[in-house]
Formats: structure tokens, sequence, C-alpha cells
């Protein structure tokens, strides 16, 4: 057989992460509503210092890629109740070509590391060296190529992709040449029946208001250097939307001599994360009888934040350029940064009144 692949399309509703998205657009195959399972994530604002105190904003040098001085969300979705995993261990020397399409043919999507730098096109492609699990659903022999759904032409917006076998091998081998061993991750659906409607509880997303809520501080751990002294603490719950809001001026200066770009995309975080949560109030809806009036309201509450998190990450990328190459700030520039201040301000405390407004729904 020349070609296979396995059912699946690119999950864009928004954006979680690489694996996420892929997870996702695999559980959609049996079930459309799963579009709907970044509204039960686990999320927290968090927030870096270099030290234990917040104005110090200088980052030691080979920091972790996840550290940066800008106000981040940490999301996580438990995807165990819908999917199966094992691991495959090929040899050095095996036919790793042949398991992955076999593995494929017994109805497995595969996660595989690979170095992305060695990729025949996209943002890394002969240009970053970045570990990455890619996603492979299919292969297509006559192209030479698997067949993947990856976010390395436009980063966080997943599209199909062909990846050649020549180019798989190269980068598969930088990542084997690091760590010594390779491993592939096979996912598949459970095979009982899913319906997402009635797979999740009321107290699942209690649970996921409370850990937003949750206040946490402690010293930061680079998993990559995990004996390793980093200085760099991390502190979690909505109160660092005001810390981010008191140390802005020095965050921003802190990262113009840093690849602004690449941060550019944890700036929106926290709309993406607002984005994901505007179908909640249709869950309970659907699941509990809320009734038709106080699901609009609430709704609209919803997609007034997560517009309230779009202006101010928009606000902050143009913010950022002026910044950068205005010589001499004028007064109309520190008077966008006030308003930015104020803007994060109020933030803090529309997270905290819709926490309250669901949460009496929800009671």
């Amino acid at each position: 057989m020349n070609k296979f692949s396995l059912q699946v399309e690119p999950f864009n509703g928004t954006w979680m992460d690489c694996v996420s998205n892929n997870l996702i657009s695999i559980l959609m195959v049996h079930d459309r509503n799963f579009e709907y399972t970044p509204c039960l994530a686990k999320a927290r604002y968090r927030l870096f210092a270099h030290g234990s105190s917040n104005e110090n904003i200088d980052f030691p040098p080979g920091s972790s890629n996840v550290v940066t001085p800008l106000l981040d969300m940490v999301r996580t979705l438990d995807f165990s109740p819908y999917l199966d995993y094992e691991t495959v261990t090929p040899d050095k020397e095996g036919p790793v070509h042949q398991i992955i399409k076999d593995c494929l043919h017994r109805g497995f999507y595969i996660f595989a590391d690979v170095d992305r730098f060695y990729y025949p096109s996209g943002v890394d492609a002969g240009k970053n060296h970045l570990k990455h699990p890619a996603f492979i659903y299919g292969y297509d022999d006559e192209a030479n190529a698997y067949l993947l759904i990856e976010d390395c032409i436009q980063p966080s917006t997943m599209e199909s992709y062909l990846l050649p076998y020549d180019r798989f091998d190269e980068a598969m081998a930088a990542v084997r040449s690091e760590t010594g061993t390779y491993h592939l991750v096979l996912v598949r659906k459970k095979d009982q029946e899913l319906q997402f409607f009635s797979s999740y509880t009321k107290e699942q997303i209690c649970s996921s208001l409370e850990f937003l809520l949750q206040e946490e501080q402690g010293p930061f751990i680079d998993h990559a250097m995990p004996s390793a002294d980093t200085g760099v603490t991390v502190s979690y719950g909505l109160s660092v939307i005001r810390d981010f809001a008191e140390t802005l001026e020095q965050r921003l200066l802190g990262l113009l001599k840093d690849d602004f770009e690449y941060r550019a995309l944890a700036i929106k975080n926290p709309y993406y994360y607002r984005r994901s949560t505007i179908q909640l109030p249709f869950l309970f809806y659907r699941k509990n009888g809320l009734d038709e009036r106080r699901l609009h309201s609430l709704t609209d509450e919803y997609k007034k934040l997560c517009n309230d998190w779009n202006v101010y990450g928009n606000t902050l990328i143009k913010y950022y350029y002026k910044l950068k190459y205005m010589k001499d700030l004028n007064w109309m520039a520190q008077s966008e940064m006030d308003a930015l201040k104020r803007l994060l301000a109020k933030l803090y405390d529309k997270e905290r009144d819709l926490i309250d407004k669901t949460r009496a729904v929800l009671a």
C-alpha cells in the first residue's frame, strides 16, 4: 500500500499547545463536541521573577525557554479518560519507518520527537534547533513523506504538513544523539464509545475554578537541568496580574535584549485561555439546565473578558515596538503605559467577579 492515513482534521478552535490540539483532533473524529474540551483545562496565571523580588527582572543567561518576564498562563488537560497510550522504543539500527507504518495500520496516531531545524520549511527550518513532538497520522510513499499536522508554518495554527522521510531521519537523529534513546508515543481512542457531554461533571468545573484562584510561590525548577539552581521564582494565582501591572515597565525593558517575536505568542496566552472558556456557559446550559436568559448574560460576560485580554495583548505588543524604536518616550507613550496598567488592574477585578458569578450559577 503506497498511501495510508487515519481520519483526523486540524483543531483550531483555540490554541492550547501542539500536543493538546492534536489530541483534541483525534477525539473530534468520534464526537465533534470534543471541540469544547479546552473549557475543562486546569489553568493558572503565572509570573516569573529572578530572585525573591518582582522588580529584579534581569534573568540569568541560559534560563529555560518557558521563563519569561511577561505575564503567562499555564494550562493542563487530562486526556486519560478518553485516550490510550503506548510507548515504543525502536532499536538504534532498527527499521523505524516500518515500525511507524505498522503502528498506523494498527490504528495508532504517533508522536515522534524531532528537531524542526531539519524540516524543509517552516519558522524553525534551518534557523532554530527545536525539539518538538511531531504528530504523524499517515504516510505517502509516492511523495516519500509522512503526513503530519503541524504549527510550524504559522505559529499557533495547526495545518497539514508533509515531512519527507529523509528529513524525518535527520530530525529524529538529532534528538536521538542528545538522549541516546528514542521513543515513539502511540495514541488511540479508548475502546468504549465516547460522548463528550456525558464525560464531564460539574465537580470538574468547580475544581478548575478553585485551581484558577489558588495562590502559590516557589523556586522554578528547570527540568532540563533539575539539579541546577536557576535563581528564578515562579508565582501563581490571580494576584500576579496586579504584580505584573506594578512592574510592567521594567519587565518590558528586560525584553529589549531578547527575541521579542518569540515571546509575542506568549503575550496572547491569557486571551487564548479566555477564548476557550467562552463556551463554558453553554456547557452549563447543556448539562445543568441553565435558563436561556442567564446563559446569554453569562456568555456576554465571558466574551467581554476575552475581548479585554485581547486588547491587552495587542496593546502590549504595539507599546513594545514604540519602546524599542523611539529614541525618547513622549508623554503619549507614557499615557498608553498608564492606560495599560489600569486595564490590568481592571482585569484582575473582572477575573474575580466572573469567577464569583460562575460559582453562583453552579451552586
